[in-house]
């Protein structure tokens, strides 16, 4: 059973991430997203296989996400996107990973981003990771893209040395896209 201790802590790692998700600025997206600055935000589920345990041996990650984007002035889009990669990191820190992204919008473009790195820390119970990337692909090909993960707590702390791991948890994030 959870004290009321940890309740006080889930609480205010929720209300942190909520807080962090909820101040993305919509108001930079210009110009129906093609030469301009995009910004997201949105929530995805993610994957581990084998489940992120206390080494930092590596994981496959598979994320399914949707963003709610504003890609010009007063135009909303959402995109749903799918993310594919690899991750060296524990249970207890994210390392450096790879992955492409690509994003399917709901006007019928996509966009195709390539992640290489991105530093994480973990505070309160969330792991919030900040990764870099490019466009390869798509709607912005070229840009630069930046995405924020503030990942929750997915279950027990134990998760991580029993039972395989942890190996699902979700996140709330923000993406921005800039020429």
């Amino acid at each position: 059973m959870v004290g009321k201790r940890g309740i006080g802590i889930a609480l205010s790692s929720l209300a942190l991430v909520a807080a962090s998700a909820g101040g993305a600025p919509v108001a930079q997206a210009h110009g129906g997203g093609h030469g301009h600055a995009v910004d997201c935000s949105g929530r995805e589920d993610i994957t581990y296989t084998p489940g992120l345990g206390l080494s930092s041996s590596p994981s496959t990650v598979s994320v399914d996400g949707t963003y709610h984007c504003a890609d010009g002035p007063g135009h909303l889009v959402t995109a749903t996107y799918h993310t594919e990669g690899t991750t060296g990191g524990s249970c207890l820190l994210l390392a450096g990973n790879r992955s492409e992204e690509t994003l399917h919008y709901a006007d019928g473009g996509t966009t195709v981003i390539a992640y290489r790195s991105g530093p994480s820390v973990r505070l309160v119970g969330v792991n919030t990771a900040v990764l870099d990337g490019v466009v390869v692909a798509g709607r912005g090909k070229g840009s630069v893209a930046e995405k924020t993960i503030h990942t929750l707590p997915a279950g027990l702390p134990t998760d991580c040395v029993l039972a395989g791991g942890i190996k699902h948890t979700i996140a709330f994030t923000h993406l921005s896209v800039h020429p």
